[in-house]
């Protein structure tokens, strides 16, 4: 039984390893601001302002996020997404503003636990970023 048990710690002990060296160690992912993830960058849209903010919050209820604020004055929407084997909750913010004439997109995912997070928040800001830019009829990002 300890012979087991000890086999089975030492392979989540190289799983680990293994999944340090494809995920960085963090949990906390910005477009634009996380250097561990360079192609995450804000997206930028040449549309109206409130057709962004529209889509980017549908987009979010599709994905089965919680909204917990949208507030449009502010340019911000507020959700937590549930991960789905462990169900660990996860924070996300949409930060909307303006460059130039284009209307930008900011998205941050942060895990409440842990200190890694195996590229559960960098995938769902793609996925994010995806769904909304094929909602607004194409990518704009820089």
């Amino acid at each position: 039984m300890l012979r087991k048990i000890g086999i089975v710690l030492g392979v989540l002990i190289a799983l680990r390893i293994v999944a340090a060296f494809i995920w960085p160690t963090i949990n906390d992912v910005t477009t634009g601001a996380t250097p561990q993830y360079p192609d995450l960058q804000p997206q930028l849209f040449a549309k109206p302002y409130e057709q962004v903010f529209g889509a980017a919050a549908a987009v979010a209820r599709e994905m089965g996020w919680d909204v917990t604020e949208e507030d449009r004055e502010k340019g911000l929407i507020q959700a937590v997404a549930t991960t789905r084997l462990f169900r660990f909750k996860d924070d996300v913010s949409v930060i909307f503003g303006h460059e130039g004439d284009q209307t930008k997109v900011v998205v941050r995912s942060h895990s409440r636990t842990g200190k890694g997070d195996l590229g559960t928040n960098a995938r769902r800001i793609r996925a994010f970023q995806k769904a909304l830019a094929n909602r607004l009829g194409g990518p704009e990002s820089r």
